[in-house]
């Protein structure tokens, strides 16, 4: 196992799901992860789960949606590890509905958290990456970034949002690089359906059930480790290969 010395990748919704995964497979990779999410018993888990295997982690709560609580949360990583190499924006919610029946307070959640707060650690974690002139930040978007899913019109407007971020970030980067030289790189990974426990978080029960039963008619749906994979992958390769986007799908997802 390579032990990579430069910082930490911190990790956000570390405490399940893909961000869990992510943290376990960087971990595995010599990477020191901090783990960033809203349950610290969750957090805590996963970090033993790390510790227990020979990596290296630190759990640090907070909500994404949380500007100041964010930025407290990654400066923690800074002192004990050092400086942040990569962020992986994982932190997503998909409370569904058509918008007729739908909270108002749930689309302001949605718009917090899956593009401020993604903001919010980029805010965090970019003035050292530009210091150091590297870094790696990637957000794990969707598919439902490209494409719009009847009754999720809100989620996916976050996600197309959080893919516009991400190219609007690159951008400016690349542009700043043959200015200043810098190797930060950004990627978004956008996948299809994955188990997760995402869909039950779902409160509208026609969204909620016509989702699961979406799920459980895909033969093979994706897991957590496999985006983790993936997200392991676009970070290991060469400092000047910037992998931009990947989508990743069941093998039988049409869309």
């Amino acid at each position: 196992m390579t032990t990579h010395q430069q910082g930490c990748v911190a990790v956000t919704g570390a405490g399940s799901g893909i961000g869990a995964a992510t943290a376990r497979v960087l971990a595995r990779s010599g990477r020191a992860v901090l783990l960033l999410g809203r349950r610290v018993d969750a957090l805590e888990q996963v970090a033993d789960e790390i510790e227990q295997e020979g990596g290296r982690s630190l759990a640090a709560s907070c909500d994404v949606a949380d500007e100041h609580a964010t930025r407290t949360a990654i400066d923690r990583g800074i002192e004990r590890f050092g400086g942040v190499e990569g962020l992986v924006n994982a932190a997503g919610i998909m409370p569904v509905a058509p918008i007729p029946e739908a909270d108002p307070a749930d689309w302001r959640r949605i718009l917090e958290v899956n593009v401020l707060g993604s903001l919010h650690a980029v805010a965090a974690v970019l003035p050292g990456m530009l210091e150091r002139g590297t870094g790696h930040i990637l957000s794990i978007g969707s598919v439902a970034g490209h494409t719009l899913f009847p009754d999720a019109t809100v989620y996916c407007a976050s996600k197309s949002a959080l893919h516009v971020v991400s190219e609007g970030l690159r951008a400016e980067l690349a542009r700043r690089q043959r200015e200043d030289g810098n190797r930060i790189r950004v990627t978004l990974i956008a996948p299809g359906a994955v188990d997760t426990a995402l869909p039950e978080t779902i409160a509208h029960e026609p969204s909620r059930e016509a989702t699961r039963t979406w799920y459980e008619r895909m033969n093979g749906i994706l897991q957590p480790s496999d985006i983790a994979e993936t997200v392991r992958w676009a970070m290991d390769a060469p400092e000047h290969v910037s992998v931009n986007e990947i989508t990743v799908r069941p093998t039988e997802m049409v869309r």
